[in-house]
């Protein structure tokens, strides 16, 4: 009767060593989905707020295009056309890419952003690594609305042209920055937009 007792005894130890076990590893199976989860959202995240801030820039590098224009008129440069520099210069409807050590708008719509060697993103392939993102700005006319022939606007009457339609008076530039990249395997983006003036 005893040799049986202390037989159960050792097969009970077997099967809590197995349940043991088993609760062991269903909860290191959960702390490692959590933790991948919890990594999967801070990368996000930090795609995100990169991508937001890099549309964010590529609204302020057009306005940095037009304030350039506004100095070269202040002191009284002239363009390629022999006029007074105009305040659009160089801001014509279409998609573009731009980066901060370029300070020009570059016509091409693809727009893949590099890291150079101090971390900033650039167009510039040149001694740099590839980023996951792309950034194009799209220009479009905002024009005086021709109600009757003068052509004087009232900061109501204007319209968003698009590229190809034509424009009798722009006040303005429709600027839209659009950052796009993906993360585990979908495609996430980022858009601002903005409408500059010719307020001076």
């Amino acid at each position: 009767m005893l040799k049986k007792i202390a037989k159960n005894k050792s097969g009970q130890s077997l099967i809590e060593l197995i349940v043991a076990v088993a609760i062991i590893q269903v909860g290191l199976l959960s702390v490692w989905s959590l933790f991948l989860s919890n990594f999967n959202a801070e990368r996000e995240s930090e795609l995100r707020i990169v991508g937001a801030n890099l549309s964010r820039e590529g609204i302020e590098l057009v306005k940095n295009i037009r304030d350039s224009n506004w100095l070269r008129a202040d002191r009284g440069d002239v363009n390629e056309e022999g006029t007074i520099w105009p305040w659009d210069e160089g801001l014509s409807s279409g998609v573009y890419s731009v980066s901060y050590d370029n300070g020009a708008l570059e016509d091409e719509m693809y727009g893949q952003l590099y890291i150079d060697a101090q971390g900033f993103y650039t167009n510039s392939s040149v001694g740099t690594k590839i980023s996951p993102y792309k950034r194009t700005i799209e220009l479009k006319s905002v024009c005086c609305s021709d109600n009757d022939g003068n052509l004087v606007c009232d900061g109501t009457n204007y319209q968003i042209k698009e590229s190809t339609e034509p424009c009798s008076l722009r006040i303005g530039i429709n600027v839209i920055a659009k950052t796009t990249w993906s993360h585990s395997g979908s495609a996430r983006s980022s858009v601002v937009e903005d409408i500059i003036y010719n307020w001076r």
